[in-house]
């Protein structure tokens, strides 16, 4: 198992994985604080419309001209949520995100439903390329990605504020709207690379579940992050040697590996509970 570790398509697949799983980590833990957490689902959605959509435009190949369409459609969504979250008062917000989830998975299945290569697109939208993706994109991924981590290290506080405190955070002056807006944004430039490596749903499992792991382990915002950037880098590895090891496609294989180990831990927290009782 472990001599997959001196492949090089399998060093890189890590190294991309590990760039995600950094950044997806830290929003996942504000996405699982604001309770809304099918909303990266749906941007990763929305940003595999925007992919489709290329394709059937015929800018397949068109990598910049891909990548704008879909940031396009994050940026709408991003859009969307942020007006919603403060005029959702007769149905929850999550409603609203779920059905924005299945209509733009609809219009994309719609879209690729005349292509030649339609269904292998759809499955790559799913499951990402991470045992085929190029170290120059690594590098861009990566450089783009310490610019949005620079963004919200200048604007932890209004991000926080209205993370944890929305209601106290607008009383303070704070333009909801804006800083939502402004916060989704950054988050649709994460999701919208991300997508075009690891899919839709590697992308979902990145955001969220590292982000309940740190949440579960302890109240303390530092510490959870901590926690959670852990527990990503090693189901991050655990689960490239696992699909290498059985031939399984990478990004489910990482996905089901985050979740025995989340698994793992709520067994590992009982248990001590019970000790401590």
């Amino acid at each position: 198992m472990f001599d997959a570790l001196q492949l090089p398509f399998f060093q890189w697949a890590a190294l991309a994985a590990l760039v995600l799983a950094g950044i997806h980590a830290y929003l996942g833990f504000h996405i699982v604080r604001r309770g809304v957490l099918f909303v990266d689902l749906a941007l990763a959605q929305m940003a595999a419309l925007g992919v489709s959509l290329a394709i059937v435009l015929g800018h397949e190949h068109d990598e910049v001209g891909s990548y704008l369409l879909a940031l396009g459609m994050t940026i709408l969504g991003a859009a969307l949520f942020a007006w919603l979250r403060g005029r959702a008062r007769h149905a929850p917000l999550e409603a609203f995100i779920g059905i924005v989830f299945a209509t733009a998975q609809a219009l994309a299945f719609l879209l690729l439903e005349k292509t030649p290569t339609g269904p292998e697109h759809l499955k790559e939208t799913l499951v990402g390329s991470l045992f085929t993706v190029e170290p120059g994109r690594i590098a861009v991924v990566a450089a783009l990605y310490t610019i949005v981590a620079l963004v919200h290290v200048f604007l932890r506080k209004p991000f926080l504020e209205i993370t944890h405190d929305p209601e106290g955070a607008a009383s303070r002056g704070r333009n909801l709207f804006l800083w939502d807006f402004l916060f989704y944004v950054t988050f649709g430039v994460v999701v919208t690379s991300a997508v075009q490596i690891a899919g839709v749903l590697l992308v979902f499992g990145f955001l969220v579940i590292p982000a309940v792991a740190g949440v579960l382990a302890t109240s303390r915002t530092g510490v959870a992050l901590a926690v959670g950037w852990v527990f990503a880098i090693v189901g991050s590895v655990v689960g490239l040697l696992m699909s290498v090891s059985f031939d399984l496609p990478a990004a489910p294989s990482i996905l089901v590996t985050l979740s025995g180990l989340l698994v793992v831990q709520g067994l590992v927290q009982a248990v001590t509970r019970m000790v401590r009782d």
